[in-house]
C-alpha cells in the first residue's frame, strides 16, 4: 500500500508548478494539519535534503508499496535543517523520525539507522560519503539517484559541470551505493539532452522528471537482488565540488557563458565591478551586438553581456564576501 494524503498532494502539485529545480536545502513548507499512517511493505528510509531535487524524489518513494519509517538528512548542509524544514514537515505528517546525522558512519548514527529495521534506503542528495557499516544495516543496501549517465561526471556537482563542459547530453542514473563514491551497479538510467539555453535549474528540473519513471524500477531492483550494471570505472571521471567562481577563469565568452548558465540558480559566478563583487544570474554572448547600459565583459575573441547581477551571493550565506567565493584575486579586464 501507498502513503498518500491531501497534504502530500499539495507539496507535489506546488513543486512541479516550479519551472527551475534547485538543490539548495532551504525549503519549507506548510505545517501538515494531522497525522497520516504511512503505507505498507518493505521498511525504507529516505536520506536526503529539504530541496526540490530530494523533496521530488521522496514524494515518488512515497507512491511506491513500500513502508517509510525514517528520513535522514545532513545538518551541516545548510542552516535551515536544524529547523522546521520540508524534511521535517513530512516526517511529523507520517509520524516517522527525522534523523539529523552530522556524521552517518559514527556508532550512534548507525544506532538510529540499526533501530528502524531497514530492508533499504533511498538517496537523492546527500553531502556525506556512507562508509561499509552504515551501508550494511540495510538488508537490501542503499540506492544512490546520481544526476549523470554513470561512469560520466562522478562527483558532487555533476549537473553544474555538464553544462559548463559543454556537454551535449547528461542523464539521470539510479544504483546501488558502495563504499566508492558513485561506483556501484546501475539498476536504472535515463539519456537526457542538454539544450543550448539550459541552466543548472531547468536541467535538473528535467533531470528529476526523467527520474520519476526510473525510481519504481530501481527500488525494485535493490529489494530484489538485481545484479545490475556494474560502473566501469576505468572509463569514469570524477569532478569536484564548486563555489562561487570568477568569471575572470574562462578563456573565452563562449566558456563564461556556460559558467553562468552552469552556476545558476545554486552557485553564482562572479566578477569585480566598483571595488565588490557582481554575481552574474544572466549573460549573454555579445556577437558584436552591444547593449546600452548593459555591462560588458571583453575576451579574446568575442565579449560576454550581463544582462543580470546581484550585489548579494544567492545562496544561502546572502552577502558580498561570500564564503563560497572561490578565489579571492581577480585580474582585471
Amino acid at each position: 500500500m501507498t502513503t498518500s494524503s491531501a497534504y502530500l498532494d499539495a507539496v507535489g502539485r506546488d513543486l512541479w508548478a516550479r519551472e527551475v529545480f534547485t538543490f539548495i536545502p532551504d525549503r519549507d513548507l506548510p505545517p501538515p494539519p494531522d497525522t497520516i499512517t504511512p503505507g505498507s511493505g518493505p521498511r525504507v528510509a529516505f536520506a536526503g535534503f529539504p530541496s526540490d531535487f530530494s523533496l521530488a524524489f521522496l514524494l515518488r518513494l512515497l507512491q511506491l508499496d513500500v513502508q517509510p519509517v525514517g528520513i535522514i538528512t545532513s545538518p551541516g548542509a545548510h542552516p535551515a535543517i536544524l529547523g522546521d524544514n520540508a524534511l521535517s514537515r513530512i516526517a511529523d505528517h507520517l509520524g516517522i523520525p527525522l534523523i539529523r546525522a552530522w556524521r552517518i558512519n559514527d556508532e550512534h548514527s548507525r544506532f538510529e539507522l540499526d533501530e528502524l529495521g531497514l530492508e533499504a534506503v533511498v538517496m537523492a542528495s546527500f553531502d556525506q560519503i556512507v562508509g561499509p557499516r552504515a551501508l550494511a544495516l540495510p538488508r537490501h543496501g542503499w540506492l544512490n539517484v546520481h544526476p549523470s549517465l554513470l561512469p560520466a561526471y562522478r562527483g558532487p556537482e555533476p549537473v553544474y559541470w555538464a553544462i559548463a563542459d559543454g556537454a551535449p547530453v547528461t542523464g539521470i542514473s539510479m544504483h546501488k551505493a558502495a563504499p566508492k563514491v558513485d561506483s556501484g551497479p546501475i539498476l536504472a538510467q535515463a539519456r537526457v539532452p542538454i539544450l543550448p539555453d539550459d541552466t543548472a535549474g531547468t536541467l535538473t528540473r528535467r533531470l528529476v522528471e526523467a527520474g520519476m519513471g526510473l525510481l519504481p524500477e530501481a527500488v525494485d531492483g535493490l529489494l530484489h537482488a538485481s545484479p545490475g550494471i556494474p560502473v566501469d570505472m576505468a572509463t569514469s571521471s570524477y569532478r569536484t565540488t564548486i563555489g562561487h567562481r570568477s568569471l575572470d577563469e574562462a578563456t573565452s565568452a563562449e566558456e563564461a557563458e556556460r559558467m553562468v548558465r552552469a552556476g545558476a540558480p545554486n552557485m553564482l559566478p562572479w566578477v569585480m565591478r566598483d571595488g565588490r563583487a557582481a554575481y552574474v544570474r544572466a549573460a549573454r554572448v555579445a556577437n558584436g551586438n552591444a547593449q546600452d547600459g548593459v555591462p560588458v565583459l571583453h575576451f579574446p575573441a568575442g565579449d560576454l553581456l550581463l544582462l543580470e547581477t546581484m550585489d548579494t551571493c544567492g545562496c544561502h550565506h546572502n552577502t558580498n564576501d561570500c564564503a563560497h567565493r572561490r578565489s579571492r584575486t581577480v585580474t582585471g579586464r
